[in-house]
C-alpha cells in the first residue's frame, strides 16, 4: 500500500514543514478545507464581475459588443476561441450571448482592463470604469483596477488548482477574503453579498486553523 506522502508528492507537502510543528498531512488537509471555504466568494466574484461588465458595456458599446472583433484582441482572442470550441463541443449555440458570457474564462474579463483596450474602450468611454465599480471609495485608475482583479484571478487559480493558501505570506487568507468582498461590494451587489455571507464558511474554517495552531500569523479583521 502506498504512503499518502508518496501519492501527494514530497514537493507538495514539504512547504508545510517550515510553517508549523503540526503534522504535514494535517496541514495539507486543513489547507483543503480553507480552500473550499473560498469557493462561494470566488464564484460570486466571477459571476458578478462578468455580468456587471456586460451590463455596462452593453449600455455604451451596444448589446452585441461581445461579437465585435475590436473587443476580442490580444490575449482575449485565444480565450474567445477556447470558449467557442467548448460551446460547440457541448452543442450549445455559439450565437447565444449568454452561452458565450458564461463560457469565457475569468482571464477574459480581467484582460479587458489592459491598456490594449484603451483605443477601443477606455479612451472613448472613461465613464465605464466608474459605472462598473460604482461604490469605489477612491479614484479609479485603469492600471490599478487591472492589478486588483488580476490578484484575485491568480488567487482563484491557486484555490482551484490545490495550491497552498496557508503558506502564502504575500496574500494571507483573511486579507484575501476581505479583498474579494471589497471588490464585490464596489460593484454594488448588496443583496447578493447578504446571500453570499449566509453560505460563506471562511470565518469558521479560519478560526479552526487558529485553534489548531496552524494559522499563527496576525492579520487584520476579516468579513
Amino acid at each position: 500500500m502506498n504512503n499518502p506522502e508518496d501519492l501527494l508528492s514530497e514537493k507538495r507537502l514539504e512547504k508545510y514543514q517550515k510553517m508549523s510543528n503540526k503534522d504535514i498531512m494535517l496541514c495539507h488537509l486543513y489547507n483543503t478545507e480553507l480552500a473550499q471555504s473560498f469557493y462561494p466568494s470566488l464564484s460570486y466574484f466571477e459571476i458578478i464581475l462578468r455580468n456587471k461588465i456586460d451590463l455596462v458595456f452593453s449600455k455604451h458599446l451596444g448589446k452585441d459588443w461581445i461579437f465585435q472583433p475590436q473587443y476580442i484582441i490580444g490575449r482575449n482572442h485565444d480565450n474567445m476561441q477556447s470558449a467557442l470550441l467548448h460551446i460547440k463541443d457541448t452543442k450549445k449555440n455559439i450565437h447565444d450571448k449568454n452561452h458565450i458570457i458564461s463560457e469565457l474564462s475569468l482571464g477574459f474579463w480581467v484582460y479587458l482592463f489592459l491598456p490594449a483596450y484603451n483605443q477601443a474602450i477606455w479612451n472613448k468611454h472613461p465613464q465605464i470604469l466608474s459605472e462598473i465599480f460604482e461604490k469605489a471609495k477612491n479614484k479609479l485608475v485603469l492600471q490599478t483596477v487591472f492589478s486588483k482583479l488580476n490578484i484575485i484571478r491568480m488567487y482563484r487559480n491557486k484555490v482551484f488548482h490545490y495550491g497552498s493558501l496557508i503558506t502564502d505570506e504575500k496574500n494571507p487568507p483573511a486579507r484575501m477574503h476581505n479583498f474579494i468582498y471589497n471588490i464585490i461590494n464596489q460593484m454594488s451587489a448588496d443583496k447578493l453579498l447578504k446571500q453570499l455571507k449566509s453560505i460563506d464558511s471562511f470565518n469558521e474554517k479560519y478560526q479552526k486553523g487558529k485553534k489548531m495552531g496552524i494559522l499563527k500569523n496576525k492579520e487584520g479583521p476579516h468579513s
